[in-house]
């Protein structure tokens, strides 16, 4: 277990110098992993200053190597960051060559603090961070090189791994490089913004519209005074990009074709963005998806009125463009199985089916088929596949996430007089994103909060309604959130022509024998490798709901992005792993690359740029779509110029070893 010798990690000052091995706090203990590739950390230096785990560690030497990556980072649009930097990369190899002199140490603290108050982004302005905190509390490191007249030699200990991230790209599962598009519409180079996507995923258009953006949550301009709009940002890319053509005068990129192929169980986002990445590797790619339709929940569980069709389905054409075949109306485990796929001479497997089943509510009355008595993700199926259905003159939805909103803002759309959304905990407890529910309530949703159902009523083998009991918040649960509890003597009677639960989604893995060798969790999820997506079984991988639960588009997309590049080394090399860069990503992701508290040096005063909406007495008619986004460049333009270009550059000095991508 690494132990910490000094860290001025944002700022904290812990030195354990003095202290022998065993006093020492762990690594781990100010949150930062202790190995990175199963080698133990010795050091960690960047935007937030240095960590020392090695009493050996050249701390001059690792320093320099942080600076000729600031090098390779730095932009250059202004001269104290690139220029700076690299006088204090040369000055520090100048000190370990055994040149430097009393005057050097007095050069750098100045020249750090030139760059720090001259550099016009927060690259800049953070790069001088480790090399002050190292000059105020190890001078005796760079006093020793100046006394002995010659350089501490490289002894091939160490291995220096940088990587350059920022609080947004941080906050996103698939590690996006959002700065770097913002920058690109911030110049009015909309294809630019878009082909940085395009790297990532395929389906652009698509997040740019149902991406719960987590990103923005990391934005530091949040503390100051809003976060920047980051997923509009992102949409307003896509549809420049669909107005113009983009796809058909940029198509994208594939390597050789390969003999070797690939089979993917589902076309939702993962199986799609799997399809997608592995196809640009030029292997063949036949997806086995169970509906008439691709995208997964996509198609069939988001309402058209938040997801165009023709946005999602340009996006999957886009997919089918690089080859990818997609046999539709095929379920496996009971059109094909497992060995069958197999059998067609597929190399490897991967899992990406979804949750298309809805999880029990666990009241009286919801097993006996009562007319009138409909799961949400069956609901939503039907709608979005044009089938007819009759719900009555009012509506009970249960639950408080974004299906629950989906279900109640579409039933509004059909006409329904009365629609009502209850929730057992209150409205801040709901995991629905808050425009959502902010939406639905301006639709005339009416909310029952803290509620719950306790039987579902019927008359004559139809459903007339619901019992209901009021409930109280006790001390947190196991997500964080208070525990409801009913409240005795509080039931009330709520009437309705149709109920639909909405309150989650559950696998089913009737296409999994023993000879699969696939473990399925208590939560009823996949079990795999989190780092390569791949299971106990050579050659299958999984990835999606199938393996993370009910989770986000881009969390899926995330993980199909690992399981593509395992897949790629594993019928390349006979080996499964991903690329340094992702395992950087996620090392560094654990560091806290976001900190509530950091307001960047040169924000400014700009106020967030809102996205045109239908109005409510237009929307509530029809699944036109309601949320239009950036209308117009200038707009797009002016929220990119609140981006203050927040890149953090880390880098873990760990003890050497082989430096391929394994």
């Amino acid at each position: 277990m690494a132990k910490v010798l000094f860290s001025s990690w944002n700022g904290n000052i812990v030195d354990e110098r003095v202290k022998e091995d065993e006093e020492r706090i762990d690594l781990k203990d100010l949150g930062i992993p202790n190995q990175y590739d199963q080698r133990d950390i010795k050091a960690m230096i960047g935007w937030a200053g240095l960590i020392v785990a090695d009493p050996d560690l050249n701390i001059v030497e690792s320093l320099a190597e942080y600076y000729k990556s600031m090098q390779k980072e730095s932009c250059g649009r202004c001269i104290p960051c690139r220029a700076g930097s690299k006088i204090i990369a040369d000055r520090l190899d100048q000190l370990l060559g055994g040149n430097g002199s009393e005057k050097d140490i007095s050069f750098l603290r100045e020249m750090a603090t030139l760059v720090r108050k001259g550099s016009l982004c927060e690259l800049g302005i953070s790069s001088p961070v480790p090399l002050l905190d190292a000059l105020e509390y190890f001078p005796e490191e760079f006093k020793a090189l100046i006394e002995n007249g010659e350089g501490k030699p490289k002894n091939g200990k160490y291995s220096y791994q940088p990587i350059l991230t920022a609080p947004c790209r941080n906050g996103c599962p698939a590690h996006i490089n959002i700065p770097g598009y913002i920058e690109c519409i911030k110049e009015g180079d909309y294809e630019g913004a878009l082909a940085i996507n395009r790297d990532k995923t395929p389906l652009v258009g698509t997040l740019g519209r149902v991406c719960v953006h987590p990103c923005e949550s990391n934005c530091n301009r949040q503390p100051y005074d809003q976060s920047l709009s980051i997923r509009l940002l992102k949409r307003y890319a896509a549809d420049f990009g669909a107005r113009n053509d983009y796809d058909r005068k940029n198509p994208i990129k594939k390597e050789a074709s390969k003999n070797d192929k690939v089979a993917i169980v589902g076309a939702g986002p993962a199986g799609l963005n799997a399809a997608y990445k592995l196809a640009q590797k030029g292997y063949g790619v036949t997806i086995y998806e169970s509906l008439p339709v691709a995208g997964g929940m996509l198609a069939v569980g988001i309402p058209s009125y938040r997801l165009p069709r023709e946005i999602l389905n340009a996006e999957v054409d886009l997919v089918k463009s690089l080859g990818v075949e997609i046999i539709y109306n095929t379920k496996v485990g009971e059109d094909i199985s497992i060995d069958q796929i197999w059998e067609k001479g597929f190399k490897a497997i991967f899992i990406a089916s979804g949750l298309h089943d809805s999880a029990s509510l666990g009241c009286e009355g919801e097993d006996q088929c009562y007319m009138g008595y409909m799961p949400g993700v069956e609901y939503l199926r039907k709608i979005n596949l044009g089938e007819q259905v009759n719900l009555g003159d009012s509506v009970a939805i249960i639950g408080g996430g974004n299906v629950a909103m989906d279900c109640a803002r579409s039933a509004i759309r059909l006409g329904v007089k009365e629609v009502h959304l209850i929730y057992r905990r209150s409205r801040n407890e709901m995991p629905a994103n808050k425009a959502e529910i902010d939406a639905a309530e301006e639709e005339g949703v009416k909310f029952h909060l803290l509620a719950n159902p306790t039987c579902i009523l019927e008359d004559g083998g139809t459903v007339s309604g619901m019992e209901c009991v009021k409930m109280e918040l006790g001390e947190p649960d196991e997500s964080g959130r208070r525990r409801p509890i009913p409240m005795d003597g509080s039931e009330f009677i709520l009437s309705a022509d149709t109920v639909i639960p909405a309150i989650g989604q559950v696998a089913d893995f009737c296409f999994l024998n023993d000879d699969c060798g696939m473990d399925v969790t208590k939560w009823g999820t996949l079990v795999v490798n989190e780092e390569n997506m791949a299971s106990d079984t050579p050659g299958i991988f999984a990835g999606g709901d199938a393996v993370l639960g009910a989770s986000t588009v881009i969390e899926a997309i995330a993980s199909a992005n690992r399981a593509a590049e395992a897949i790629d080394k594993y019928l390349s090399e006979g080996k499964s792993y991903v690329s340094k860069n992702t395992r950087l990503e996620k090392h560094i992701e654990q560091t806290g690359v976001y900190e509530e508290k950091t307001v960047p040096e040169m924000i400014g005063d700009r106020e967030r740029q809102e996205e045109e909406v239908m109005p409510v007495e237009e929307r509530m008619y029809g699944f036109d779509e309601a949320e239009l986004g950036f209308k117009c460049p200038e707009i797009a333009v002016e929220e990119a110029g609140r981006c203050v270009k927040c890149l953090r550059l880390g880098m873990a000095v760990v003890a050497a070893g082989r430096e391929a991508d394994e």
